[in-house]
Order: structure tokens, then sequence, then C-alpha cells
């Protein structure tokens, strides 16, 4: 074994006389990590040194090199950043950022479980970074508390140790068969040796969320063999029964990242960065939302798949504009069986509580009288539109149920319906609008009432595999008249997306994007709440928003 004050005395030889060597910080398997003080730029450096019994091992140095090749691509402040590379003879190194706050590890170490919020914040950071690693094709694949580091000084969270990463040429470090990662964290796939994607990596996240709220692992055992086998039996315990202070919409977040088949997770970190209140939105490019709705099914080895959808909760929208193609709607043409539901000025409760730093603080706002549309805007109705205007049909050439929401209809194009439909102003409903119609004057947390309920709205439970007629489920009509509240589609609102007063800070750019309201087929009961909001950005095809819709809404003098 090599002596470490050796390696460091060679070290310092090889980093020449800009550097200083002060300490060992740490050492694995393969590879030493030294503090190293940069004296030019008076700033500390992580060096990390393979170590030089390993330099003969072809598949150890080529991972180590890998390493750096892969953390190279990557810019991102939730990424460990690396500085640069160097060999000396058989001394091989990489100089990183110093990161100084220890490791989620440490802390959960000394602390068992961390405050939810904390918890909230650190799983956001990550699911950050992972989307920009994933945008660029890199898969992390050994994602745990210990590979995350803290900046002490803002407590934000640094990804590191990309040692095994999988990079978008699809080329591995391992041999057919073999399994890499910490066994707590490997995902189903992983354990029974299936092909595995990027969405081992949100499995992995899921785990260590779970564990960072409950301070437990959600699947345990006596052994790492048991607890690897332990996820193919079934989900973990519920985390609101470990954790009674976690609010449900974000614990069935956490949960959802759990799912045995990767199609029935979040399906991209994007996704789940934007529920958890922050942005998916990586630099240089957007998060492609998709709703994925799979049967159960039984994978290798009698793998019990569990049943669920897939939530999407940030859905693509794309490009409109106001101004195209008005025109008089004709007499009697087109008239949407939903019909307008008035809803008396007032003041109204917005957002929660608890729950998902979007939807907080809970706090009242005065609204004007309005009108709102009692169901979205069907197929039947949107095609009179398309008719009368040449306006682009969202179906192509077969037309879907005339009796179905209809979907695929950019913001803009959204808008300009509601111009022709309604004039002189028909217009998208504000998202306070649009909560005030759900929730109604007494702030009810579901359209319907208090408690979810499983019948009374085309979510998860119902397990649909798409959209369904509107009206389909009448129990979870509001007290004033309004169905579909709830679940089927996703709705467009006028809204920018902007923090609530004395809320969580929004990054800027999140301004761009407008406000949907509802949830869909496949968002979770817990979560489609009244207050739920999600967001998307109208600078996408209109083919990509399968699941988002709207209804129209016009003012009382209107």
């Amino acid at each position: 074994m090599t002596d470490t004050g050796d390696v460091a005395e060679r070290l310092g030889a090889a980093l020449g006389g800009g550097y200083a060597v002060e300490r060992l910080l740490g050492s694995g398997g393969f590879a030493s990590v030294y503090l190293v003080r940069d004296l030019a730029l008076k700033r500390p450096l992580a060096v990390k040194v393979l170590s030089p019994d390993m330099i003969t091992s072809r598949s150890v140095l080529e991972r180590f090199r890998r390493e750096a090749e892969t953390v190279a691509q990557l810019s991102h402040p939730n990424i460990v950043p690396l500085h640069f590379i160097g060999q000396q003879d058989e001394l091989l190194y990489l100089a990183m950022q110093c990161v100084d706050g220890g490791s989620i590890d440490d802390r959960l170490q000394r602390e068992t479980k961390l405050p939810v919020d904390d918890a909230i914040r650190v799983t956001r950071e990550v699911a950050s970074a992972l989307a920009h690693a994933h945008k660029r094709g890199v898969v992390h694949r050994d994602i745990k508390p210990a590979n995350v580091l803290v900046d002490a000084e803002s407590g934000r969270c640094l990804v590191t140790d990309f040692g095994i990463a999988r990079t978008a040429d699809g080329k591995s470090l391992t041999a057919t068969g073999m399994m890499l990662g910490t066994p707590a964290y490997l995902s189903p796939e992983q354990v029974t040796g299936e092909s595995n994607d990027h969405r081992v990596d949100i499995f992995a996240l899921g785990v260590m969320a779970y564990q960072m709220i409950s301070g437990k692992l959600p699947f345990d055992g006596p052994t790492a063999t048991a607890a690897m086998m332990r996820r193919l039996a079934g989900p973990p315990e519920p985390l609101t029964t470990l954790a009674p202070e976690v609010p449900s919409d974000v614990a069935a977040a956490i949960e959802q990242c759990l799912a045995a088949d990767p199609a029935l997770r979040w399906q991209t970190a994007g996704e789940l960065a934007t529920v958890l209140g922050g942005s998916g939105v990586t630099l240089g490019g957007r998060t492609a939302a998709r709703a994925v709705v799979r049967p159960s099914k039984t994978g290798a080895g009698g793998m019990r798949r569990s049943i669920g959808i897939a939530i999407a909760v940030l859905a693509i929208v794309g490009a409109g504009y106001f101004a195209a193609t008005r025109t008089r709607s004709p007499s009697g043409a087109g008239a949407p069986e939903s019909g307008m539901i008035a809803i008396p000025g007032g003041d109204y409760v917005i957002g929660s509580v608890g729950g998902l730093p979007s939807v907080r603080p809970r706090h009242s706002v005065t609204i004007g009288a309005f009108s709102i549309e009692r169901t979205e805007v069907t197929v039947g109705a949107y095609r009179a539109y398309v008719n009368a205007t040449k306006a682009r049909s969202p179906w192509g050439s077969a037309t879907p149920d005339s009796t179905l929401p209809v979907t695929r209809v950019s913001w803009g194009d959204a808008a300009n319906y509601c111009a022709w439909r309604y004039p002189p102003g028909g217009r998208l409903p504000t998202e306070f609008e649009w909560e005030a119609a759900a929730r109604g004057t007494a702030g009810r947390a579901f359209p319907w009432g208090e408690d979810g309920g499983t019948a009374n709205a085309n979510t998860q439970s119902a397990r649909r595999t798409g959209p369904v007629p509107v009206r389909s489920f009448p129990r979870g009509t509001t007290a004033e008249g309004v169905h579909d509240m709830s679940g089927n589609v996703w709705e467009w609102t006028a809204s920018p997306f902007v923090a609530y007063p004395g809320g969580a800070t929004f990054h800027d750019s999140l301004s761009e994007y407008r406000v949907i309201r509802g949830g869909a087929f496949d968002t979770p009961d817990a979560i489609a709440t009244g207050w739920l909001r999600g967001y998307s950005k109208p600078t996408t095809p209109p083919e990509q928003l399968q699941n988002t819709g709207f209804r129209c809404a016009t003012s009382a003098n209107d």
C-alpha cells in the first residue's frame, strides 16, 4: 500500500511551487483527496489523486480519466466544478473546487434527519444538477448523501463524484452484468441487471429524500442483499406515516421517484425540481415534461411493478400570439356544451399553509366578479372555432371524441379561442380566478370539499390512460357547478409564474412561464388540490401538449 505522506510529497512536486499540499481530506478504494492551497489565487482546492498502486489497472485508470472528462463538460451551480487535471509519471490527479461544509451524509450522521424545508431544498438543488447532467447525456449512477457536498457559507448543495457516470456515447466502465453504485440507493432495474438510463438517478434521489425526511432508508434489511431485494417486494412504508409533518403533496412527489417501474417515476429530474418549487430549466435549455402512462407489469425475474402514473407537473407549450385570426362567433355555431358559471367577487383564500414552496404562503386576495366555463373546452367546441376561422387543427386528420377536453392547444391559440367565443372580453382566467372557482369562498382544499376521495376526479387513482369526456366525474363538481377542476388535463391561465408575497424566491426567468392549474389524469390524488400550481413556457410545439387544455373566463361587465 502506498504511503499517503509519500503521495502528498509527490503531489507537491507535481503541482510545483504555486501550490501547497496541506493535508489529507479522505481516501477511498482507488483514490485519495488532499487539501491544496493555490498560493497565487489564495484559494483552497480539493485534489483527487489516483492511488499509484492502481495506475496499472486499466479499468480504474479509465474510470478516473472518465470522471475528469465527464465533469469538464458540466457547468452548473450545484455541481462541483473541475479546475484542471494533471499527470507526472505514475501520479494522476484532478483539481476541483474545495467545498468546505461537509456532506449531507455528515449532517445525517449528526442529526439523523433534516427539517422538511431543508430536505426539500436539498432535493430540489440535486434534481436541478441532475437535470443539467442528464441533458448532456451524463447519468451519475451513485447519487447518495455522501456525494452531495454543502458550501459552508451559503448552504448551497453541490453534487460530486462522477467516477461511475455513464455518458452520452454509451460507454460504460463496467463489465456486462457488473453492478456499480451504493446498494442502498440502487434502483430495481440496477438490482436485477436490466438495462437502465437516467431514471436510476431519479430513484436514488428519491431514496435520499425519503431518508432525509424520515431518518431511515425506504428499503432496508439486515444485509445489503436483503435491502436490495426489499425494493422488489413493493413500495416502502408511506412517508407520511414516518414523518407526519411532511405535506402530503411533498410525500407524493418523493414517493413518485421510488416507483419500481421507471416509466412510472418522474421522467426527468427537471420535472421534480419544478414541482418542488425550483426551476427545472437548465442553463441554455429547458426541461421537457412528458405525461407517461403505463399498465402494471411483471419485469425480469418476476419483479412485481407498482401501479401508478407518472406526474407531469411541468407541461410544455407552444408559442402563440393573441392577435391572430380573430373572427366574430357565428350565431348558434360552436356553442360549447359547458356554458358559464358566475363567480361572485370578494375575498378568496389562495395557496396553502403547508405543501410545496410554490403554493406558500396561504393568503387572501380580492377578486372582482367573473364567469368561468363549466367544463374544459371540448374537442367539439374547438372544432367549430377551427372550421370558422381556419385556425390550426390540434388533432391532425383523426378528430378525437367531441366530448373530450381539447388538448395540444398553445397558450396563444387558447387565448384566441376565448376571445372568439366570448366577444368582446373572452379570455383565459387568471390563476387567482381559477383557484377561486375551484375552492370557493370557503377555501376548500379540493373542488368538492376537504377530503381527496378516489371517485371524484380523473387523477392517478382512477387509473385511466388519458383524458376522459368532460363531466365524467360528477362527484367532483364544485358547489357552484364547475366540473373537472381536479385532474383530467392541466389548464392554462393568463398569469405569469411568480412567487407569492412572502413566499419562496424564484428565479427571474420563471416569470416568462404561464401558470397551469388542476393537474391531469396522471397526477397523484394528494397533489391535485385547488391550490396546485404548475407552469409552462410558451415556446415549444403544441404537439407536446397532450395533457394540457383550458377553459375560458369573462369579467362581470363583459
